[in-house]
Order: C-alpha cells, then sequence, then structure tokens
C-alpha cells in the first residue's frame, strides 16, 4: 500500500486541476451564498468530480482529464492555459477565476501537468470514494470543496447557529497527508475532550477538530462517528451564536 505522506504532489496536481474545472460554476452558475455552486459531487461509477450544473463540468481523478459534458480533455503534458482555453472553448463565457490563496506549485508557472504517477493518482481517488461512503452514512450532502480540496458535509443544529462539520482532506499546509477531520462552530473553550474511537485524537493548533491522519492507520468510520457525538456533546453545553462565517462549520 502506497505512503499517504508521498501523495503531496499528486495532490497538488489535482487540486489545481479542480480549480479549472470549478471556474464553470463559479462563473456561469448562479451564486448561492455558501459558495457551492462551485463545488463538485463524487461521481463513484468514474471515480471524477462533477459539478452540479447543466455543464457538468468536472475533473476525473484517476487519470487527471477534464470533464465538461460529454467532453473530456486529457490534462497530461498540457499547461494551465492550455486547459483553459478548451473549457473556454466549451464553455462561452466562462472566466478563469481561481480561489485564493492556492498552494505553490510549478503548474503556476506554466509547468505541464502529469499524470504518469498513476498509482498516486488513483491512491487519492480511493481516499475520496470511501470518504464520499461514509460521509453519506452521517449526513446525505456531500461536495467537494475546490478552496481546500477537501469531501466534506455539514450538518447544521439549531437552526443553523450550531454546525457540525466531518469530512476529508488531501493533506494541506498544517497535515501534509490526507486525514479525516470533524469540527464544530461555536468553537468550544473547553480544555479537555471526549476520546475517540478508531485511532483519531484532537488537534488543538490553529484550528480546532477531531483529526485521523491516513498514515495512523486506524477506523475511519468508527472515528467519525464518534468524533460527531463527541462534537455534539461540546455543542451541548455552549449556547448558540451565530454559525461559521465560511457556511461550513470548517475551522481551518
Amino acid at each position: 500500500m502506497i505512503d499517504p505522506r508521498t501523495l503531496t504532489d499528486a495532490r497538488l496536481r489535482l487540486h489545481w486541476a479542480a480549480q479549472l474545472a470549478s471556474t464553470v460554476g463559479r462563473t456561469l452558475g448562479c451564486p448561492a451564498a455558501d459558495d457551492s455552486h462551485t463545488s463538485f459531487r463524487f461521481d463513484a461509477a468514474t471515480d471524477s468530480l462533477i459539478q452540479d450544473s447543466p455543464h457538468r463540468s468536472g475533473l476525473n481523478l484517476r487519470n487527471l482529464t477534464l470533464l465538461l459534458g460529454d467532453q473530456q480533455f486529457p490534462l497530461h503534458g498540457r499547461t494551465l492555459d492550455e486547459a483553459f482555453a478548451w473549457i473556454a472553448e466549451h464553455a462561452p463565457g466562462v472566466r478563469r477565476e481561481l480561489n485564493e490563496p492556492m498552494p505553490h506549485h510549478a503548474l503556476a508557472t506554466g509547468a505541464a501537468f502529469d499524470a504518469s504517477d498513476c498509482e498516486q493518482l488513483h491512491a487519492l481517488a480511493d481516499y475520496y470514494r470511501e470518504a464520499a461512503m461514509l460521509l453519506r452514512e452521517l449526513h446525505d450532502d456531500v461536495r467537494i470543496w475546490p478552496h481546500h480540496f477537501d469531501i466534506a458535509t455539514l450538518m447544521e443544529f439549531d437552526g443553523g447557529a450550531k454546525t457540525i462539520g466531518a469530512g476529508l482532506s488531501p493533506g494541506d499546509e498544517s497535515i501534509n497527508e490526507p486525514y479525516w477531520y470533524v469540527n464544530h462552530w461555536p468553537r468550544t473553550t473547553a480544555t479537555e475532550f471526549p476520546p475517540l474511537d478508531g485511532g483519531g485524537s484532537w488537534h488543538t493548533e490553529g484550528w480546532l477538530g477531531a483529526i485521523l491522519p491516513a498514515s495512523r492507520g486506524g477506523d475511519a468510520r468508527a472515528f467519525l462517528q464518534s468524533a460527531v457525538a463527541a462534537s455534539k456533546r461540546l455543542l451541548a453545553v455552549i449556547p448558540s451564536e451565530a454559525r461559521d462565517p465560511d457556511g461550513r462549520g470548517a475551522q481551518k
């Protein structure tokens, strides 16, 4: 099994590719207050990210291919400029608007995409596939968000004043490998946290939440269920406040 700590470059290439695919919903879709018009659903039949829009813009994770309806554009050997030119040809009026800031990668300065490391791409696709399945057991609205490139669901309580977010990040500046997470809003002021199943632990530096890094192994389903239950207990003892300003309950 591939070491999840070796997936950084493949993850960054997919992240930048997803940014391209998200431009269609971002600039041609009907704006939503929570930015859901930029998000994707996971298509288990093809291991692809697909937007809920007439254009059906998306990205096949296994072979690094842009999707637009029935059209496909393999990214291997192509640059960001070439890829966006293809999108613009098939989705007239689209604008090149990417999330900022984005993690640095040579793609941003003209390097070409590389899809030759199939093992790494397949490994990341498998993480998203598992996450889509496990997160739907918690809540039916599961999305992939292009900014952080995480796949997540948001559960609301007290009319949206309290939220619990659960998801899988493919890795970021805080944890450089895929990891499961559960966080809640409003942020608790507790100094002691409930124990977690499945090998999980509490992350308290920079942002607060329960985490399970992939390299730790563990049981993702047991972790998610226990972390959601723990978050509910923590929320139960604090008063309702305004919901998280980013609309997803994320503390990262």
